[in-house]
C-alpha cells in the first residue's frame, strides 16, 4: 500500500479491513495489522511513545488517560509508525496531542492520521449533517466515535453543515485557531479575551454560564461591522491553562456581506 496523505492512507486502512461504522473501528486490532502491538502502561512526561524494531513497534499508551484520549494517542503513534518508520523512537507528550495540528511536522501528521483513522470524513459528515455547531453535538459524536473532545470539535468545524470557527485561549491570549471552510479568511479572532464573552468566564473560573450563548461578533473580531451581528459562543476547559470556544454563524449574515465585500475589492 502506497503511503500518501495522511488521511488516504487512513481510508486505505479502513477500506482494507472492511470498517463502515465507528463501533467496528478497533484501534488494537488495527494497529497489529500494521505490525504495531498497544500496550497500556504507567507513563512519565508523556501520554504516549512507541518504540520500532524492523517490521515491528510496541505503542504504549498511560494507562492514567481517559479512554477516548488512550484512542487518540495510540492512533497518534501508530501514524508515527506508518509514517516515520525507521525514526525508532517518539516520545509524544499531551502537547503535541493538543496543539500540533496546523503547522506541517511529524506531529501534526501523526496527529491526522489519529483523527482520519478514528474520526473518518465518510462516517463523520452524516452524523454531523444539519446539527448544531455546539459542544452538545460534539459530546454527542465522542459518544459514536469514542474520541476526544478537542479532536472532535476540530472535526465538526471542519464537516458540520454550518459555518464556525474554533478557538485556543490562555491567559496569555490567543494560542491558535481554525477556521471551518464557508469562513472568510479576513476573520482573525482577537488576541486577548473579552469581558462580554463567556471564555473569558471558563478561563478565569469567575462564572458558569450557560452554553451556548449569544455574543455580539464585536467581542470577538475587531472588524469594523462587527457590531452589526451576533454569534453563538460556547466554551469548554480543556486543560489547566487552556479553553477551547466554537463560533458558530447560526446567522450568517455577517458571512454573506463579507462575501460581498471581498467581491467588490476584485
Amino acid at each position: 500500500m502506497t503511503k500518501t496523505s495522511s488521511r488516504n492512507y487512513a481510508y486505505e486502512l479502513l477500506d482494507e479491513l472492511g470498517i463502515t461504522e465507528p463501533a467496528d473501528i478497533d484501534l488494537e486490532a488495527i494497529a497489529e495489522h500494521c505490525g504495531a502491538t498497544i500496550v497500556y502502561e504507567k507513563l512519565e512526561g508523556c501520554e504516549a511513545r512507541i518504540i520500532g524494531y524492523g517490521d515491528r513497534a510496541i505503542i504504549t499508551v498511560s494507562s492514567d488517560s481517559i479512554s477516548p484520549r488512550q484512542r487518540f494517542s495510540g492512533g497518534h503513534e501508530l501514524g508515527h509508525w506508518v509514517y516515520d518508520k525507521g525514526k525508532n523512537v517518539f516520545n509524544c507528550k499531551e502537547a503535541a496531542l493538543t496543539s500540533e495540528w496546523f503547522e506541517f511536522n511529524p506531529e501534526q501528521r501523526a496527529n491526522r492520521f489519529s483523527a482520519d483513522l478514528l474520526l473518518p470524513e465518510f462516517m463523520f459528515i452524516p452524523r454531523a449533517k444539519d446539527m448544531p455547531i455546539t459542544f452538545y453535538t460534539v459530546e454527542r459524536l465522542t459518544d459514536d466515535f469514542h474520541t476526544s473532545l478537542t479532536a472532535t470539535a476540530i472535526r465538526l468545524v471542519q464537516f458540520g453543515s454550518f459555518p464556525a470557527m474554533l478557538v485556543w485561549h490562555n491567559k496569555n491570549g490567543l494560542k491558535r485557531f481554525v477556521r471551518g471552510p464557508a469562513v472568510s479568511e479576513s476573520l482573525w479572532p482577537k488576541k486577548s479575551l473579552e469581558s462580554d464573552t463567556m471564555a473569558i468566564e471558563v478561563l478565569n473560573e469567575s462564572g458558569k454560564k450557560p452554553g451556548p450563548i449569544d455574543v455580539s461578533a464585536s467581542a470577538w473580531f475587531d472588524h469594523p461591522e462587527a457590531h452589526r451581528y451576533v454569534i453563538r459562543e460556547d466554551t469548554r476547559r480543556i486543560t489547566s491553562d487552556l479553553v477551547l470556544t466554537i463560533l458558530w454563524w447560526k446567522d450568517e449574515r455577517q458571512l454573506l456581506d463579507l462575501m460581498d465585500e471581498e467581491g467588490e475589492e476584485e
